[in-house]
C-alpha cells in the first residue's frame, strides 16, 4: 500500500445492500488489474445500537487489519467511544486514545462524524476501503455506481498501526 492511504467510505440504505455492494466491489477490482483492493469493510449499528465491524477480504496480514482497525475507530468516534472491533469491545479504556488518533490521524472532522453517526442511527450502513491514494476516485466512482454515496479521507500512514496498537492494549 502506498505511503499515503485514503479510506474511501460510502453509505448505503441498509447492512444488506451495503453487504452486496462490498461484494460487488471486490468482484470489480479482481476483473480489473490496475484495482488495487484487498479488504474492505461493513460499518453499522445492530440491534442494541453498537457499532459494529465486518470484514470482506482478508482476515490476516496487515491489509486486512488495516481496514477493520480504521473502521473500528470510525465507528468507535460515531458511536461515542464504543464499537465492537472484531470481537472486542473498545470502549471508555480506548476510547480517549482512539479519540485523540481519530482526529489526528484520519482526516475527518466533526461534521463529518456527525453525518456518519447519524446515518448509522438512522439503520444506514457504510462500505469502507482503505485504498492507495491514486485508486480513491476509481474506487470511490465504482462505489457510486453501485449505490451509495461516497467520500475519502486522507488517512495518515502512522493512524493504522497507532490505532492497532490502541485496540489490542484497549
Amino acid at each position: 500500500m502506498a505511503s499515503n492511504p485514503n479510506l474511501v467510505l460510502a453509505l448505503y440504505e441498509s447492512e444488506d445492500a451495503a453487504d452486496a455492494a462490498a461484494d460487488a466491489l471486490r468482484g470489480w477490482a479482481k476483473t480489473n488489474r490496475r484495482a488495487q483492493l484487498d479488504a474492505v469493510g461493513v460499518l453499522v449499528k445492530d440491534d442494541e445500537g453498537n457499532v459494529k465491524t465486518h470484514k470482506l477480504g482478508p482476515r490476516k496480514g496487515k491489509k486486512g487489519i488495516g481496514v477493520g482497525t480504521v473502521l473500528g475507530v470510525v465507528g468507535a468516534v460515531a458511536s461515542g467511544g464504543v464499537t465492537l472491533l472484531e470481537g472486542v469491545a473498545v470502549g471508555a479504556a480506548g476510547g480517549g486514545l482512539v479519540g485523540s488518533l481519530f482526529h489526528k490521524g484520519l482526516g475527518m472532522n466533526k461534521e463529518d462524524v456527525g453525518r456518519i453517526a447519524s446515518s448509522l442511527d438512522d439503520g444506514h450502513a457504510a462500505v469502507g476501503a482503505l485504498v492507495p491514494a491514486n485508486q480513491a476516485d476509481a474506487i470511490s466512482a465504482e462505489l457510486e455506481a453501485l449505490g451509495g454515496e461516497p467520500e475519502v479521507h486522507e488517512v495518515a500512514p502512522e493512524a493504522v498501526p497507532e490505532a492497532a496498537a490502541a485496540v489490542q492494549s484497549a
